[in-house]
């Protein structure tokens, strides 16, 4: 398979097919029909061909049926789609390479006609689509007014993307089961358990904040609480800790006297209190901890953040509490956030400013979501280099 396009997505080139992101001008099927696109179709969001009611002129002849948009023409066959009714009325197989002149057919026998686009995407769009072992972003190197413009604006929209994506994190370790004052708080502390293990340590620290769920508090102080937790963590044999190649503040032992001094804090704290401003709630909370077992504030500040502001926003959504909501929201929107700087590096070395984004996580997200996973078609600033 080409290197050119091999680590995109497929949904790239059904974006590239419905907005006929190519040159439509003279074009004819690999086996010299012409054809002439009246209809894309419609994206299918389900079992079968990824386009239907397409329409389309082969030869002088209207066609209506599907079409089924893969990578590279081997697709078919590997996709077992030949073996498959639902792509009976496959009417045009588009694909991006079809080097090796294949001839698919469906189960019913017939056999399709190919569109290759390799060839008649636009220039900027093919060259975006070259990819680099090194880590330069693809959309980089030649970076305009517009193209700058284009990615503050995706930074603001991949910012906000991003706080709900963590707030559907927390979410998705709420354990239903239990009353909503005691279920919020521990599907809170369980992410923040998961941050305290960053960056080999989240499953374990997950395990760990499971076990004393099931345990809770017992009426214990904070520090048997602690020592509870590294039993929990160090005698048991089905955790297992990565502690090699570590900075010592982010050793396990550590961490776990950390999460576990901030977990007592919220665990103590009366529910009434989360119903405050979420700024005044976090310093209440944080002052709980003795300074011995409190986290660094870059840490500190990343669970305020990533945590404890999706999990407020959560909480004002449980109790469809409208004021708490858009308080969490704007700390999240106004906050100056700490971004490492593995992932500014490469923005700024393909030519972007970060004056407007330098302190949002937003671009972690970006970079995560949209440049890493290669979703460039759902990306301003890509939409802005190819049509520039």
């Amino acid at each position: 398979m080409d290197s050119d396009y091999s680590s995109y997505h497929e949904n790239l080139f059904q974006w590239i097919w419905q907005q006929l992101e190519f040159d439509c001008s003279g074009l004819q099927t690999d086996c010299g029909k012409s054809l002439i696109i009246a209809g894309t179709g419609y994206l299918n969001h389900g079992a079968g061909p990824d386009f239907l009611q397409a329409q389309l002129i082969i030869d002088g002849v209207q066609w209506h049926g599907s079409v089924e948009i893969h990578k590279s023409s081997e697709d078919w066959l590997r996709h077992k789609h030949h073996l498959d009714p639902n792509y009976n009325n496959v009417i045009l197989h588009v694909v991006y390479s079809d080097e090796n002149r294949s001839h698919p057919k469906t189960k019913a026998g017939a056999s399709l006609y190919t569109l290759s686009l390799k060839t008649r995407l636009h220039k900027s769009l093919q060259k975006l689509l070259i990819l680099k072992k090194s880590k330069q972003l693809p959309c980089g190197g030649q970076i305009t007014f517009a193209n700058q413009r284009a990615f503050d604006a995706q930074i603001r929209k991949a910012h906000g993307q991003y706080f709900e994506y963590k707030v559907k994190e927390i979410l998705a370790g709420y354990p239903a089961d239990r009353p909503i004052s005691e279920a919020w708080k521990w599907s809170f502390i369980r992410q923040m358990f998961s941050t305290f293990g960053i960056p080999g340590n989240r499953e374990s620290m997950l395990q760990l904040c499971d076990f004393l769920m099931q345990k809770g508090l017992k009426n214990q102080t904070v520090d048997d609480f602690i020592r509870e937790a590294e039993k929990s963590a160090f005698d048991n044999s089905s955790i297992v800790w990565i502690d090699t190649g570590m900075r010592p503040a982010g050793r396990p032992a550590k961490r776990v006297v950390q999460a576990a001094a901030l977990c007592y804090a919220i665990l103590q704290a009366p529910f009434g209190l989360f119903l405050e401003k979420p700024g005044i709630v976090w310093n209440s909370i944080v002052q709980e901890v003795s300074p011995i077992n409190s986290a660094g504030k870059r840490t500190s500040d990343l669970i305020f953040y990533t945590n404890f502001l999706p999990a407020m926003y959560l909480l004002g959504d449980l109790l469809h509490f409208d004021g708490l909501k858009s308080s969490a929201r704007d700390l999240w929107l106004d906050g100056s956030q700490i971004v490492p700087e593995e992932i500014k590096k490469p923005f700024s070395h393909a030519g972007f400013s970060l004056e407007n984004c330098n302190h949002k996580l937003g671009l972690a997200h970006h970079y995560k979501r949209y440049c890493s996973e290669r979703n460039c078609h759902r990306c301003e600033v890509f939409k802005s280099a190819i049509r520039s």
